[in-house]
């Protein structure tokens, strides 16, 4: 007798599909066989011959800063995530450094105080003062350490040489905003003299030409150094390009995308406004269309939100001057069903290339593999039931966000998470919220 069965799936794998069951003890994956093997159970859910894919994996989410509590927390983003079919994020601070050992334990705590799904943590955001700490970081299970080389947490390009140095005698991974901060700022300031102040002049600020001058002065380094560097939120095509070429030269080099990226383009504003305002901003239709094809090749590696959500009066005074505007997005919740609506269902990607950018590889990349990202026996028993045919209308108060609001609001989405299954426990299913606060875990990175 095992805890629980989940019989008549169809098990999603980044090569196949397979028609079977799974069985769960201990909040491990002990079985996975033909229906008729199975063994029983204290609870069988039939899963319908839907598909059945490991849990999702949010690498990039920011849900906690404790300046930041009226835009998101852990039970608040937990819950959406839950809900979302995501059962792990990699959470990273806003604002509030969480660099030293002391401010990642205390997160930790709060973490597995509130969450109701598991969690791991990036460092950030890195200063050359911080340095330091990465042996010991690493020693707690955060590995991931992130940067920025715009603003508005600008490190300059020795500090960043002397910080992945550090972080690859501990064999961790430079996490980094690839925008060039001297254009960024220069920029910024001749729009701001001109007194532009509209949604659409925000754009001119942060240009392609900062992001390929930041990823090109980053790859430098990883020749000298062999760190591995993972590329934030890529989000044009010259940055697609400079990956495409370091991965040839076998380049410890790995990339994200967010959905907002794969959906919108900078006409989006006339829209939105001050909505869309994010960083990195919105691109061309081109960069859309090239991002797309990155995810379809393997050039970017995984899909991520870069969720960082506010309130709706932060957003609206954006409309008189963008400048004040907060720049972020939600979107952890929307994660899985925008990627099977967008990416499956209108064949831009696989089904299994879909497992391998939102659960394996991001499982691999940040030492959370094999516990995470697959269906094996001994792994974890995250699971998430999809009806790849559910069609459903994108609406703010159907989501669990602090914020209210979503910028895919009115999408028809085709495809959508039924039931949510973390560690062996049914967190969500079906738009309700099961699990009770504090049954998420820190699942820390291992070298």
């Amino acid at each position: 007798m095992v805890d629980l069965v989940i019989k008549n799936c169809k098990i999603v794998y980044s090569s196949q599909i397979v028609e079977a069951g799974i069985a769960i003890e201990n909040e491990k994956i002990v079985m996975v066989a033909k229906d008729p093997l199975l063994p029983k159970a204290d609870t069988v859910i039939d899963a319908g011959r839907n598909y059945v894919f490991p849990g999702i994996i949010d690498a990039h989410a920011h849900i906690y800063d404790v300046k930041y509590l009226s835009h998101e927390d852990f039970k608040s983003g937990s819950i959406a995530a839950a809900a979302g079919g995501v059962t792990c994020f990699i959470e990273i601070t806003l604002e509030t450094p969480v660099v030293t050992p002391e401010q990642l334990k205390n997160k930790i705590k709060i973490g597995e105080r509130n969450s109701i799904i598991d969690f791991s943590l990036h460092a950030g955001n890195m200063k050359e003062e911080h340095i330091k700490y990465v042996s010991e970081d690493v020693k707690i299970g955060v590995k991931s350490f992130k940067a920025f080389l715009s603003p508005p947490y600008r490190i300059n390009i020795m500090t960043l040489q002397k910080m992945m140095a550090e972080i690859a005698k501990h064999k961790g991974i430079q996490f980094l905003h690839a925008e060039d901060g001297e254009i960024v700022e220069y920029l910024e300031e001749e729009i701001k003299k001109r007194e532009l102040r509209k949604p659409v002049d925000y754009l001119a600020s942060r240009p392609n030409v900062a992001e390929r001058e930041a990823i090109a002065r980053a790859l430098r380094i990883v020749k000298d150094t062999n760190c591995h560097l993972h590329i934030a939120h890529v989000t044009t095509k010259e940055g697609v390009y400079l990956i495409e070429e370091a991965k040839k030269s076998r380049l410890p080099v790995t990339a994200e995308t967010c959905p907002q990226y794969l959906l919108f383009t900078a006409k989006d504003l006339e829209k939105w406004g001050p909505y869309l305002k994010m960083f990195p901003v919105l691109k061309s239709e081109k960069d859309r269309e090239v991002l797309w094809k990155a995810l379809e090749n393997g050039t970017i590696d995984i899909v991520a939100t870069d969720h960082a959500p506010s309130p709706r009066e932060e957003k609206e005074v954006g409309w008189e001057n963008i400048w004040e505007a907060w720049g972020g997005i939600p979107g952890v919740e929307t994660l899985l069903p925008l990627m099977l609506s967008e990416g499956v269902n209108k064949a831009r990607i696989s089904i299994f290339r879909l497992c391998e950018v939102l659960c394996e590889k991001p499982a691999k990349i940040y030492g959370l593999y094999p516990r995470k990202g697959v269906i094996n026996v001994g792994s974890d028993a995250d699971l998430v039931i999809v009806d790849l045919k559910k069609e459903t209308i994108l609406k703010a108060d159907m989501l669990h966000y602090k914020c209210g609001w979503t910028p895919y609001e009115g999408m028809k989405i085709k495809g959508w998470p039924k039931t949510t299954i973390i560690r062996g426990k049914i967190v969500a299913s079906e738009g309700e919220i099961f699990e009770k606060l504090g049954y998420g875990k820190f699942v820390p990175m291992q070298t």
